[in-house]
């Protein structure tokens, strides 16, 4: 019954952010007045002398196999950045489920025993590893990356940062 209500939110959450990535993309400054009310204002606008110049992203992510690395694909992510000035800069970017992210790919082919680390760029708060089979379903959920099935193996790290979330796809050929 937890595995199906986690299911069922992690289904609702990845629609939600589906249909706002397929949206314009949702990049706004967020200025706080006295009465805490929050005024939303164009990138393309100035306030206060300030222009947002980049669209904020995510830290990277490296997987290292063994002496091999593999750079996975962003997936679904919702991040700010705080300007310095009183104003935030952010963005919500839904993608594919990470099965459909990685079928193009050409997985790496790993023994079994294999040493698999994750390198953020920058360190998260906290981060989820999921395996996911090829109907989009997430079959198990580790702190690690586990190389326990044989064949291709789809994997999702979910991490967290105080400036957002964020999803990484790779896929592994396990010996």
């Amino acid at each position: 019954m937890m595995n199906f209500r986690f299911l069922l939110f992690a289904l609702t959450l990845i629609c939600f952010l589906s249909i706002m990535g397929c949206s314009d993309i949702n990049d706004t400054d967020e200025k706080v007045d006295n009465d805490n009310e929050v005024m939303e204002v164009s990138n393309n606008e100035e306030l206060d002398g300030s222009s947002g110049d980049a669209i904020p992203k995510p830290p990277s992510l490296t997987v290292y196999v063994g002496e091999e690395t593999v750079r996975p694909s962003l997936g679904t992510y919702s991040w700010s950045v705080d300007n310095g000035d009183g104003t935030a800069s952010g963005i919500e970017a839904g993608s594919s489920a990470p099965p459909e992210l990685v079928k193009d790919s050409n997985p790496m082919q790993v023994p079994a025993d294999t040493n698999v680390e994750l390198d953020f760029e920058e360190q998260p708060e906290s981060y989820t590893v999921r395996i996911w089979d090829e109907d989009n379903k997430v079959v198990n959920s580790s702190d690690e990356v586990v190389l326990s099935a044989k064949g291709k193996v789809v994997y999702e790290v979910l991490a967290h940062w105080e400036q957002g979330t964020a999803s990484y796809a790779f896929s592994l050929e396990i010996e």
